[in-house]
């Protein structure tokens, strides 16, 4: 299985790491945070994109050498404190210069747009994480293969389709990023309540309606009655006085209307969540709150308001409810871990629904981990169509082995 460089550079960026990132450019941790989630995926993308060629590797071989990123040395080292300081900053700007080249003030201005820090802190903040970049994929291409020109070749050729799904909307398109878009594949996620896998829950069978079979006479009167009743409307209308119309109805009646009905769910924090009736969050909470339950290997949930864009890991704007929602029980319980793992139906390339299924995972972590979560808590993995929970001889069956899961590994 290809290695995810995303995956481990985010997870040795410490909380405290990223506090000090934020001291040093001046800007808050959460926005900071924010924007090392454009920052990490950038620098590997133009390391991805000049590994393409047998010049770029000769080039990246030679700018990895010359700054030391053969590793050798320990990547946290490059953030701890006492190392980072404004020359650092300068250091990096350099490999940011040669690295990005015309496409560094692009880059910063979508940064600073999209994470709410300043163009100048975006540029600073790409200073500081092109080096820790480099220092990784010198550590896992040495780990993986020797340090070699061809190791780093391999090493970066396959995080594109990781960049693909994992990169943040629009910043692929910026980099002008070749490589990491898949084709269009129908992995949407499914719309029915979670499940458990310890048990089935059978579908429902579908069901047709014949127009105009068995309706008798009412084919004839059903026209006249309403006809009937506009008139009536219309007469007591004039009779009336005017009305204001009723403010737009808000909470789980409103949302009904587009999509599940959500209710209440108190958390034992006293917090209180808006859910499906029999959403993921519900089953969370229950397997987490069952003191004779314990965390095990098997017992994976999956998500139902969680929506990726047709064959690509980006996710809709509806989805961000349920992250808050998975982000509030990880403040709320704070000794739970999670795992997410990402699955496919059997359409496609093994190789290519690992990778999408990989990336789509990464982002769902990454979402959450993006509203305040410490890394270490979250997991991700990709199986692709390794796990199916159904037939992938049906559309039913397809659509609900296309998902996202999520499993309790600590409580």
């Amino acid at each position: 299985m290809a290695v995810n460089l995303l995956s481990k550079v985010r997870n040795e960026l410490s909380d405290d790491a990223i506090s000090r990132i934020a001291s040093l450019i001046g800007e808050t941790p959460t926005n900071t945070q924010s924007a090392i989630g454009y920052a990490v995926p950038a620098t590997m993308g133009m390391l991805a994109q000049k590994a393409q060629t047998a010049q770029g590797v000769a080039d990246l071989f030679g700018m990895l050498q010359r700054g030391g990123f053969d590793g050798t040395s320990d990547v946290a080292s490059l953030l701890k404190t006492g190392t980072l300081t404004p020359d650092r900053i300068k250091t990096g700007a350099s490999l940011v210069s040669s690295l990005f080249g015309a496409r560094q003030s692009n880059v910063a201005d979508l940064m600073a747009s999209r994470t709410g820090i300043r163009p100048q802190s975006a540029t600073s903040l790409l200073g500081l994480i092109a080096p820790f970049v480099m220092n990784m994929v010198g550590r896992e291409a040495t780990t993986s293969g020797g340090f070699s020109p061809s190791s780093i070749a391999e090493l970066l050729g396959d995080q594109l389709g990781v960049l693909g799904g994992a990169a943040p909307s629009g910043l692929a398109s910026v980099l002008g990023l070749t490589g990491a878009e898949e084709p269009a594949r129908a992995y949407e996620a499914t719309h029915e309540p979670a499940r458990a896998y310890t048990h089935a829950v059978p579908a429902e069978p579908a069901r047709t309606y014949d127009r105009g079979v068995g309706l008798g006479w009412l084919k004839w009167a059903i026209p006249l009655i309403l006809l009937a009743l506009l008139m009536w409307g219309l007469t007591g209308l004039r009779h009336r006085a005017p009305t204001r119309e009723m403010a737009a109805v808000t909470g789980p009646a409103a949302v009904g209307t587009t999509g599940p009905t959500l209710v209440k769910e108190r958390l034992s924090c006293g917090q209180e969540l808006d859910v499906a009736p029999d959403g993921v969050e519900k089953h969370l909470i229950a397997f987490i709150d069952d003191r004779n339950r314990a965390p095990d290997t098997q017992t994976w949930f999956s998500f139902d308001r969680l929506e990726f864009q047709t064959g690509s890991a980006d996710l809709t704007p509806g989805s961000g409810a349920q992250v808050r929602n998975i982000a509030a029980i990880l403040q709320c319980y704070p000794n739970v871990a999670l795992k997410f793992g990402g699955s496919t139906d059997n359409t496609g390339d093994p190789a290519a629904n690992q990778r999408l299924s990989q990336a789509r995972a990464e982002t769902a972590r990454q979402a959450v981990v993006g509203q305040g979560i410490d890394p270490t808590r979250v997991e991700a993995a990709g199986y692709g169509q390794d796990h199916p929970v159904a037939s992938n001889d049906t559309d039913e069956g397809r659509q609900r082995n296309r998902r996202v899961d999520v499993l309790v590994i600590k409580k």
